[in-house]
């Protein structure tokens, strides 16, 4: 199948981490049918160790474990610099978006809420890995941000759908006219790989400057811009930036 590990020129190593056997062998069983070489852990107390010994494409890693939880797991291996950039999807119990944003301001790339389907996780681990393999130098990836869907997990979407883009400290909020969706990326991602027509206007916020319609001066020199999206969300400008932002859409003081 089109999806499937066998099409790599070798197999795609995974490491699943999860303090229950009986789970882990199931999965691993799974995804082993599907191509993948699996290694399994059921703690996380020397995770690092063996991902320098394996060192695999992805980790599946399980939240609530005794002693070393995946929330320090993960912390080690963003802190890393070895392992910085390896994809990691979380499995938890708790699908709250504080959870979800605990799990992107230490560096998980996708989560996924227990109980779920063996065809789920397939799905998330291969878009994990076409996502880290495109980042590597696919130019159309790079029109997309990705970000987690509630409905479908780990999504992307094309800059030409967004809004404007928010960040809170090392992940961002994508705002399109379908909603609000979480991000790994940080604004300095986003504004790096962005296309001319996105702008930084603020410390914490990117505009899409094709979706702009207008503005509204707060003072007589600063302002904030009114965007073509429903209830007309008005973004602040920065103050150092007004002249700039300005010139870019030929902006003047009525």
């Amino acid at each position: 199948m089109g999806g499937r590990a066998e099409r790599q020129t070798r197999p795609r190593r995974v490491l699943l981490i999860d303090d229950d056997p009986v789970f882990v062998r199931g999965l691993a069983v799974s995804l082993k049918h599907e191509g993948y070489e699996v290694t399994t852990l059921t703690h996380g107390g020397n995770a690092l160790d063996v991902i320098a010994r394996i060192r695999p494409h992805a980790v599946v890693l399980d939240v609530m474990m005794p002693q070393v939880d995946g929330w320090e797991v993960l912390r080690l291996i963003r802190e890393s610099p070895a392992t910085s950039e390896l994809p990691v999807l979380m499995l938890t119990a708790k699908g709250s978006e504080q959870a979800k944003v605990l799990g992107f301001s230490l560096g998980a790339d996708d989560y996924l809420t227990k109980p779920f389907s063996l065809n789920e996780l397939r799905c998330r681990i291969g878009a994990l890995l076409r996502r880290a393999e495109n980042g590597k130098g696919d130019k159309q990836e790079s029109q997309r941000v990705a970000v987690v869907s509630c409905s479908s997990g780990l999504d992307f979407i094309g800059l030409d759908e967004i809004y404007y883009i928010e960040g809170v400290r090392n992940y961002t909020y994508v705002h399109t006219c379908d909603g609000r969706f979480l991000s790994r990326m940080s604004l300095r991602e986003v504004e790096e790989g962005s296309p001319e027509r996105y702008m930084r206007v603020h410390r914490s916020y990117i505009v899409n400057l094709d979706k702009v319609t207008g503005c509204r001066w707060a003072t007589k020199s600063s302002f904030r811009l009114r965007l073509s999206n429903v209830g007309s969300t008005e973004i602040p400008v920065s103050r150092r930036l007004v002249s700039e932002v300005q010139g870019r859409l030929g902006i003047r003081r009525g």
